[in-house]
């Protein structure tokens, strides 16, 4: 057992009745005109914010909308998420975000798990679809205040379109009563084994506490320009956006295209004079080793979602923090910490460089437990489940018992009353106490800093009409950790057409790369598949590919290099599709930065995505340096014509 005390954390642990909501109400009194979040040309201050919140409350409060009544947010990554949000918790509603970017049948799904009350949408959001319309005709319920209603959502529920953009209608005072700490809060949607939705319910005192512990890890003040950049719908956007409202710093949103590609990354972080951003640990890896200038703003990299597999340089001019949580448990460990024990880039020793990144120390609340298979005793000095007994739980799964009960269990070593909470990690203590990462127990992975279920995803792939039988696995790929199906069907079903039917259905970090079709699948003693015993990945054989034809001379020949190495495929032809060979947007940033550098050509990544084919990335890089030839030629002095003299 490791517990973190006597820290600076510690000393400062956050024992009030303040919410996330009274916090953001204080900066509205006290500093009216501080920015609190911008997104382009578009701003807020906190003044602006609190109001644009308040009449969004006493709408939804018109509409129905009572304590502990879920609401849908159908938002992207916007200002009228962190209005909707604001404004779902000061009516005292449970705010369930939901990412427009997901099929729409994961939409259904929450829906039907959740049922919320009513679905706040924006009415003019670049980031945001329009919300799925019921398939039967259903009356579109008015929205209160005017305005134009959108399409309704299944069950015929209303919905409230929010602009940030136009000013406050009314002057309204804050919602009263104010939100208490131990009331419904936040839902998420993330993913479970069975196809029915998995919605982790959490409290006001665990978004008071997250926020208030990430603001001290990351010693954030309200001189800080934080970016937000992860996906609007998962649990980590309120850490992001939280932390910083909780001390009144301001949020820079940035836009898909940026965030796409490391290189376009780094260069919005240094013009925005960021100071503090978060991004998913594969991305991370990647900004980490790119060159930075001395002396930029950003102060502090977080990482997060997943394990951090290699060490960064020495020389950043910012420091690197790595963090591993879950919606269940705010944060187990945090190799940064604000007192001198920590293991970080900058301070990590030549020995500590010798081995992978480890998870850090437990931060203040959280005691670490590894325990046997039985949940009760302790390992000792050897590998064991990590259990965490934290102050910053959730409550556990919306209307499914048996998998809180499972998850959640009475704590042995702590109060009555108290709890500890099932990682599914496995760990180890080293000598000094840092606890090491040593892979899962059970069958959930990260894939891009996304939790993923195995069997959320054998379900998604069983529905195919000719598939009997699927088995998902995970496999490395390079650095990177990808997904693997492998199933029986009635016919041969080509790799490529299971593909297509996975990404109508799933998010894109869960669509498997490669699709292996079996005579049948190995069982264990219990009759159940036995994932162990299926066969290791063989990407040449389960990727999709086109009829090979050799690629030309020239770029496509480096090209097809480009590809085998970023996707460790043996033969690349001049047709075959940087996707379908199991490519995806972050691969693809990585694609865009060797073209830079390899080529000496720049590919926006919105025409990369558009024809992502060995020919047509040289095409496209044959007409960039076309253009770029002519302009150089239209800009050079024009020289007076030669003419022969006599000697």
């Amino acid at each position: 057992m490791i517990t973190q005390q006597d820290t600076p954390v510690a000393r400062e642990r956050d024992t009030g009745t303040a919410t996330l909501v009274s916090r953001i109400e204080e900066f509205a009194r006290t500093a009216p005109r501080s920015p609190a979040v911008r997104h382009g040309a578009r701003e807020l201050t906190y003044g602006e914010l609190n109001q644009q919140a308040n009449q969004l409350a006493h709408e939804l409060s018109v509409l129905g909308v009572r304590r502990g009544d879920m609401v849908a947010m159908y938002l992207g990554r916007s200002i009228e998420w962190v209005v909707g949000m604001l404004g779902c918790l000061k009516a005292g509603g449970v705010c369930m975000p939901l990412d427009p970017s997901v099929p729409v049948e994961r939409f259904n799904r929450a829906i039907a798990a959740g049922r919320p009350t009513a679905v706040v949408a924006a009415a003019h959001c670049p980031n945001a679809a329009e919300v799925p319309p019921v398939p039967v005709g259903v009356p579109v319920a008015p929205c209160p205040g005017g305005g134009n209603p959108t399409p309704p959502v299944p069950g015929g529920l209303p919905v409230v379109t929010i602009d940030a953009g136009a000013p406050a209608r009314e002057h309204l005072p804050d919602p009263a009563p104010a939100p208490r700490r131990d009331e419904l809060a936040y839902a998420m949607f993330t993913s479970g084994s069975t196809g029915a939705a998995k919605i982790v319910l959490a409290q006001h005192s665990w978004l008071a506490l997250s926020a208030a512990r990430s603001a001290t890890i990351n010693g954030t003040t309200a001189a800080d320009r934080g970016s937000w950049l992860g996906a609007a719908g998962a649990g980590i956007a309120i850490h992001e956006v939280g932390g910083l409202l909780w001390q009144g710093a301001q949020i820079v949103i940035g836009e898909h295209d940026v965030i796409a590609s490391p290189p376009a990354l780094r260069d919005w972080l240094l013009e925005e004079r960021i100071t503090l951003s978060f991004v998913i640990t594969p991305v991370g890896e990647v900004l980490q080793h790119l060159p930075w200038p001395d002396g930029c703003d950003l102060r502090l990299l977080a990482l997060g979602g997943d394990r951090l597999n290699r060490w960064g340089p020495a020389g950043l001019p910012f420091e690197v923090a790595v963090s591993y949580g879950s919606l269940e448990a705010f944060q187990i460990a945090n190799s940064v910490h604000p007192w001198p024990l920590r293991c970080t880039p900058s301070t990590a020793t030549a020995a500590d460089r010798e081995a992978a990144p480890p998870v850090g120390r437990p931060i203040d609340g959280v005691t670490v437990h590894l325990l046997e298979e039985d949940g009760l005793t302790p390992v000792g000095d050897g590998i064991g489940e990590v259990w965490i007994d934290s102050d910053c739980l959730s409550l556990g799964y919306l209307g499914d018992p048996a998998q809180t009960a499972d998850r959640f269990r009475p704590n042995p070593f702590g109060a009555p009353g108290s709890r500890l909470y099932r990682s599914g990690d496995a760990g180890r203590f080293r000598p000094d106490g840092i606890l090491e990462h040593h892979g899962r127990i059970d069958d959930i992975v990260k894939i891009r800093g996304h939790r993923v279920e195995l069997g959320d995803v054998d379900w998604v792939l069983g529905r195919h009409p000719d598939v009997r039988q699927v088995a998902v696995v995970p496999a490395m790929d390079g650095d990177q950790r990808r997904l693997v199906a492998c199933f029986v069907a009635e016919r041969d079903v080509a790799p490529l057409e299971l593909r297509n039917y996975a990404i109508e259905r799933l998010p894109d970090w869960m669509v498997p790369v490669a699709y292996v079709q079996l005579d049948k699948l190995p069982l264990n003693t219990s009759n159940k598949i036995d994932r162990r015993r299926l066969p290791p990945a063989d990407w040449a054989r389960g990727r999709p590919a086109r009829a090979w034809r050799a690629p030309a001379p020239g770029a496509e020949t480096r090209l097809a290099a480009l590809f085998a190495g970023l996707l460790h495929v043996d033969r690349v032809g001049a047709d075959d599709h940087f996707l379908e060979l199991g490519g995806d947007s972050l691969l693809l940033a990585r694609l865009q930065g060797h073209i830079e550098q390899d080529l000496g050509t720049r590919v926006e990544m919105n025409d990369l995505v558009s024809d992502p084919t060995v020919r047509g990335l040289a095409r496209l890089i044959r007409s960039g340096a076309a253009a770029d030839a002519a302009a150089d030629s239209a800009a050079a002095p024009s020289l007076p014509p030669i003419t022969p003299r006599r000697r």
